[in-house]
């Protein structure tokens, strides 16, 4: 008996769009702008609400001044707050590659810096195919998502999400010090 076998497409990548560079006030939203989450930052906290469930939280990244800053999940391991470095940890892969190993539900994954302003999501044991794909510009482009996710990625669309911002966070901490150094020794030059 011969064996057929059937070719199937895979499903594209979902892009997540960002509203706003603002964090106070933004939305993610799905092409074609179904909004999913709102973000709002008081200086404090950061809060992730989904706008598909009224009233429901998906993560609060809390910021603290003395303390190590905190993320929580309301409905994951009874809101108990996590260290941030240790959600996202900073590790040097072997190849040399600085990433950050993010831990979940389903098991660690690693945000690998491909560039400034670019990192790939791979799961720890699979470190040739990214599940998701993100860019940190300090503006939003119309058109350019701020990340992709691979279909079968979705379940960690919340994580991927709050860790998303964490790093374009830092990312963008990362350009303003490195202006005020260039600035500065700029200035130093020329007096």
């Amino acid at each position: 008996m011969d064996s057929t076998t059937t070719l199937v497409n895979p499903t594209p990548p979902t892009p997540y769009f960002l509203t706003s560079t603002d964090s106070k006030n933004a939305t993610f939203y799905a092409h074609p702008g179904i909004p999913l989450y709102t973000i709002t930052d008081d200086g404090k906290q950061m809060i992730v609400n989904d706008r598909r469930t009224p009233g429901r939280i998906a993560a609060i990244f809390h910021q603290r001044e003395i303390l190590p800053n905190t993320i929580s999940f309301p409905e994951r391991n009874g809101n108990a707050p996590i260290s941030v470095q240790k959600w996202l940890r900073k590790t040097r892969l072997a190849d040399g590659t600085t990433a950050f190993v993010m831990g979940t539900d389903y098991g660690p994954y690693v945000w690998k810096i491909i560039s400034s302003h670019r990192q790939k999501v791979y799961a720890q044991y699979d470190l040739d195919r990214p599940i998701a794909s993100c860019s940190f510009h300090a503006t939003v482009s119309n058109g350019k998502p701020a990340f992709l996710l691979e279909y079968d990625a979705e379940p960690l669309r919340e994580d991927i999400l709050l860790a998303y911002l964490l790093q374009r966070q830092r990312v963008i901490s990362e350009d303003r010090l490195i202006d005020v150094f260039v600035g500065s020794s700029g200035a130093d030059k020329t007096s």
